[in-house]
């Protein structure tokens, strides 16, 4: 009910105020970007503006006006009240996935347009940016960044704790003493971010879970009411009821509140991401980075996959709508963004990680990059979340999320409202 009266009052403003969309395409030369990450909150604008000036300066004539936008659910119900109207940017960001499948029928296909960097970009990525994940589908984004999820812990807190700083505590014993020793010292032992904590903590967990197998809970070959998913739900409640997750947190957001608690030092463990924002740049820039620690996920004794690591092929993209009256300049920004100099910027400034190989990052001075990098060479299992959910579904699962932790739903009731999500 909420959502439909967001998009009916967003519809309102359409109606009556045309204007919000003068430039989406309309004016010759002109090219209107949208997306969630222009915002100066996270640091990608300034990357971004210089993106800009540069396309702008080997392209003469053509004019970028880039366009900040809130971020989710609010971004897509704009993007829908958009796409009711017919009219709006030239360019927009979508995630791949469900997202971008969702409005596969307002953007454009980028085949006749990429053919020249296409082999730049690592399979995964192609086949997640590909229409309804298939690849020979049309791609209808370019991705910018890939993505996945981790720990990330600050070594100082451990050492201070009398915890051994140069090893990870990647089992459930390991951790639950980590956690306990940590909280006795006075040390936050998991700054959370509302519900996204829960989120994130449970995609790593599934990677170890099901390992190569996560696919099949799109098929229903693998199911949420497995005993291995429970058992990963039921360390997440133990981590409520002990107090190692920051109770403060789950009313602060993530984005960016919770990530710049961790970065300030306000906390020993947090779950993070490993491109973008709140990643191992992030920290090691404001904690040192030689004190930042990554680990991906927890091992359980009765799992038969382990260090498993949660990654997407592609993050983020860029994708041409379909109203464009610019659809060939949209195409070559889409491009610029993901290949060559730009993705170059944007990866060194954020700390992104470039699905596109010929992008080179900046490893030697980040040493929790290099461990990444491993883990991403070795077990890796896709992530649940793009396969099947789409806004609504989305949104559920981290209703669900929350109300788990604040013990309104039961561990049995929780595990069968994420099957039904994905059942329907």
């Amino acid at each position: 009910m909420i959502k439909r009266s967001i998009l009916c009052l967003v519809l309102a403003v359409l109606c009556a105020a045309p204007a919000l969309f003068a430039n989406g395409g309309l004016e010759e030369g002109t090219l209107t970007v949208w997306d969630f990450k222009f915002g100066e909150v996270d640091g990608s604008q300034k990357p971004m503006k210089q993106i800009d000036a540069l396309f702008q300066e080997k392209n003469p004539g053509v004019t970028v006006n880039h366009v900040a936008q809130p971020g989710e659910p609010q971004y897509y119900q704009i993007i829908q009240a958009a796409a009711s109207a017919n009219q709006g940017p030239d360019v927009a960001m979508f995630h791949p996935g469900a997202r971008e499948y969702g409005f596969g029928d307002i953007l454009v296909n980028l085949d006749p347009y990429i053919k020249d960097v296409k082999s730049q970009f690592t399979a995964a990525s192609i086949k997640m940016v590909s229409m309804d994940g298939k690849v020979g589908n049309p791609i209808k984004l370019l991705p910018m960044t890939m993505q996945g999820f981790g720990i990330y812990y600050n070594k100082a807190y451990f050492k201070k704790a009398g915890l051994d700083p140069e090893k990870a505590p990647k089992t459930a014993a390991e951790f639950l003493a980590a956690c306990e020793k940590l909280k006795a010292a006075g040390i936050v032992p998991i700054t959370v971010g509302q519900t996204y904590t829960i989120d994130f903590f449970i995609r790593c967990l599934v990677a170890n879970a099901f390992g190569p197998n996560v696919p099949g809970l799109k098929d229903g070959s693998v199911k949420y009411t497995d005993p291995l998913f429970r058992e990963g739900i039921e360390f997440i409640k133990t981590l409520v009821s002990k107090g190692y997750l920051e109770k403060e947190g789950f009313s602060r957001p993530y984005f960016m509140d919770g990530i710049e608690k961790y970065a300030a030092g306000n906390g020993a463990m947090f779950v993070g991401l490993l491109s973008d924002v709140g990643n191992w740049k992030a920290f090691s820039d404001k904690l040192g980075a030689a004190n930042v620690g990554y680990f991906p996920t927890i091992n359980f004794p009765d799992y038969k996959y382990k260090d498993q690591q949660v990654a997407q092929g592609a993050g983020i993209g860029y994708g041409v709508m379909a109203w464009s009256k610019n659809q060939k300049a949209a195409a070559e920004y889409v491009k610029f963004y993901a290949t060559g100099d730009g993705a170059r910027i944007y990866a060194t400034a954020t700390g992104a990680l470039s699905p596109n190989t010929a992008v080179t990052g900046i490893e030697a001075s980040y040493p929790a990059l290099k461990v990444i990098q491993q883990y991403l060479k070795g077990g890796l299992a896709e992530d649940y979340l793009p396969m099947f959910y789409n806004g609504y579904e989305d949104d559920c699962n981290r209703l669900c999320d929350r109300l788990f932790v604040t013990g309104e739903l039961t561990t049995d009731a929780f595990i069968t409202e994420y099957q039904k999500l994905i059942s329907k």
